[in-house]
């Protein structure tokens, strides 16, 4: 027993003993242990989660933005984008034509500036020493393309869905000859690859990331008629928030026209007032009986700016949107939007009148409801033919929406044309901030690119994409599919530049 106690006060005495001081890090190794974890968790971050890409081309446009020059027309003072290899643009607003070349008007040399240049915002040619004002030069000047963040986990939680902007490795390689050197770009991979020079088959393979929007889902029929898309037969709608993305301006009447290069507005009648900003209508109280028009004069084509004259197709889906101040004993406004044979025609009411308010297709009711204006107030209007679906809404709410689809694939056409007017009988009204936008039309590149002559059928894994810039994209018409193995992620916002910062819809 005294041992047992003997021995407990000699572990009491030992564990009152000081204890060892731990031996601290040096400094310089503890900023080396915080640096490696941070890279090491950056690392992991791109690799796992979110990844930063820059957008190298114009295929997503005016979307995303690849190597740019930003615009701004003389004639009006719209901005809008142009490709970057473009020599000329031309304003959607206005028509103008406006140089955007790298090279001088006067010797052809090529034009050097200091970068940055909205910093020195001075030029000169290279050979002629012509120095180049800033108001033309910025015109001039290339940016590069917008900065976005992928999300690479958001597919592992859920599964992609229509019209996601999607980023995916390119179906196809860029390949070099391991024994001669030659490059062979944009080729499908396959073993027994040889090389047409020296006959090796030994390459090394640089793989690319694209981005482009998601169209066509595994096991889906797909097919581009007339600009739309038909899944299993079936035409595709775009949501709201998608389809607000896609709607590409084409003329707005607050950037007020210096010289009118084609007539934006020409009107039936003498009632009409068509000023810089607005137009009147002033037949209030008049024998005649008629409605008066005014019409839109410029074609309304799929040219967006971006690629200049090369967009030249007709289109059919378009919106108008303005606003409109009807004044007191006022009694009916019209707007119409024609699509080829397709005549659709809304009537509203002023005031506390008896009539309904009616949506006609050619000479037939197919809509009609108790709504009417306020003489006396704004009113802003918005009406669009949009995937067949005519729709119109006053003040943010709908009052009418038509589906005219008929179940049916409709034949192919080589172009649509469309028309947009409003007037008024019996009216005393003041138009403004006008505003007209076309559909997105995705294009047939040629007779024989896929989806578009005939339909196409996906399998289990494979995804169909195609570029905003729908005329000049190189996508799943020229290569077909993105297996599912490809898929990098969902792109969804924009960092870079900072005066585009946004969410990616």
């Amino acid at each position: 027993m005294g041992w047992l106690v003997s021995k407990s006060k000699e572990s009491i005495k030992e564990t009152n003993l000081p204890e060892k001081k731990k031996k601290r890090k040096h400094k310089l190794r503890e900023n080396i242990e915080s640096i490696a974890i941070a890279v090491a968790l950056a690392f992991a971050i791109r690799y796992f989660v979110v990844e930063a890409f820059k957008i190298p081309t114009g295929s997503m446009a005016p979307t995303l933005l690849g190597m740019h020059k930003d615009v701004d027309c003389p004639n009006c003072n719209w901005s809008f984008y142009a490709d970057r290899q473009s020599e000329t643009a031309t304003c959607p607003n206005c028509q103008l034509e406006i140089n955007v070349s790298l090279y001088c008007n006067t010797c052809n040399g090529k034009i050097r500036y200091n970068w940055p240049a909205w910093l020195w915002r001075t030029g000169k040619c290279s050979n002629c020493q012509t120095k180049i004002a800033w108001k033309d030069l910025s015109n001039r000047v290339i940016h590069g393309g917008n900065r976005i963040l992928v999300n690479k986990f958001w597919y592992k939680f859920t599964e992609p869905k229509r019209w996601d902007v999607m980023v995916f490795v390119y179906p196809f390689y860029d390949i070099k000859c391991k024994n001669c050197s030659v490059l062979i770009p944009d080729v499908k991979w396959r073993e027994g690859l040889s090389c047409p020079r020296c006959g090796s088959t030994k390459f090394s393979k640089k793989k690319k990331n694209y981005i482009k929007r998601l169209i066509g889902l595994p096991g889906e029929k797909l097919q581009i008629v007339n600009g739309d898309i038909y899944i299993d037969d079936k035409i595709q709608r775009k949501p709201d928030k998608i389809q607000d993305t896609l709607w590409m301006p084409v003329y707005n009447s607050n950037y007020v026209i210096k010289e009118e290069v084609v007539p934006s507005w020409v009107a039936d009648s003498e009632f009409w007032n068509i000023t810089d900003r607005s137009l009147i209508l002033n037949n209030l109280n008049k024998d005649d009986a008629e409605t008066s028009f005014v019409s839109f004069g410029q074609r309304i084509s799929d040219q967006n700016g971006y690629n200049n004259k090369s967009g030249d197709t007709e289109m059919g889906d378009i919106k108008i949107s303005l606003d409109v101040i009807p004044e007191k004993g006022s009694h009916t406004l019209e707007f119409v939007l024609e699509k080829n044979e397709d005549v659709f025609t809304v009537s509203i009411p002023i005031g506390e009148r008896a009539d309904k308010c009616i949506l006609s297709r050619s000479d037939s009711v197919v809509k009609e409801k108790d709504f009417h204006l306020q003489a006396g107030q704004t009113h802003k209007i918005e009406f669009s033919n949009v995937d067949h679906i005519v729709s119109l809404t006053v003040d943010d709410t709908e009052v009418f929406s038509f589906d005219y689809d008929d179940g049916a694939v409709p034949a192919p056409r080589s172009f649509d044309a469309s028309r947009v007017r409003f007037g008024g009988k019996n009216v005393k009204v003041k138009y403004e901030n006008i505003q007209i936008y076309h559909d997105v039309y995705y294009t047939n590149l040629s007779s024989d690119t896929f989806g578009t002559s005939r339909p196409i059928q996906l399998k289990e894994k494979d995804y169909f994409v195609l570029g905003d810039n729908s005329r000049n994209s190189n996508d799943s018409r020229v290569w077909k599919f993105v297996p599912e193995k490809n898929v990098v992620g969902k792109a969804f916002f924009i960092f870079w530049p900072l005066e585009n910062i946004s969410f990616i819809k």
